[in-house]
């Protein structure tokens, strides 16, 4: 172990101090943080989505659906799960994300880069497809 020069000091016990430093916390600490690893691997879902848009192809859907109030089915990333809402995009959000009402009179802020896939009854699978 590596000694630290403390010739300064005028007190001899502080000249003559070993500090044990990481040798005397490195156990509990390892030990921590791989507790704290194994419970956030097995609470996190790490599965990739299947489908995911471009961030051109988001705007351009979402454009249309909002121009002409199409209802739309919104799937997206939150914390650890996807999720999926119906409605009606009402505007933009600083152009991170959109003001979305749901069917159930609700309104709520999506933010693009969350969004996985978008749906519709006739429009977007023909884009898609494109």
């Amino acid at each position: 172990m590596s000694r630290v020069d403390r010739s300064y000091s005028k007190y001899e016990s502080i000249r003559t101090y070993e500090d044990r430093g990481k040798m005397k916390w490195n156990p509990f600490a390892t030990a921590e943080l791989a507790s704290a690893h194994r419970d956030y691997r097995s609470d996190f879902n790490f599965e990739e989505p299947g489908f995911s848009l471009e961030q051109d192809d988001k705007m351009t859907m979402l454009s249309f659906a909002k121009s002409l109030q199409l209802e739309i089915i919104i799937e997206y990333q939150s914390e650890k799960a996807n999720k999926k809402v119906t409605g009606i995009v009402l505007d933009w959000k600083d152009k991170t994300g959109i003001i979305f009402k749901k069917q159930d009179g609700h309104y709520q802020e999506i933010d693009l880069e969350c969004i996985v896939k978008l749906t519709d009854t006739e429009y977007f699978d023909p884009y898609l497809k494109q």
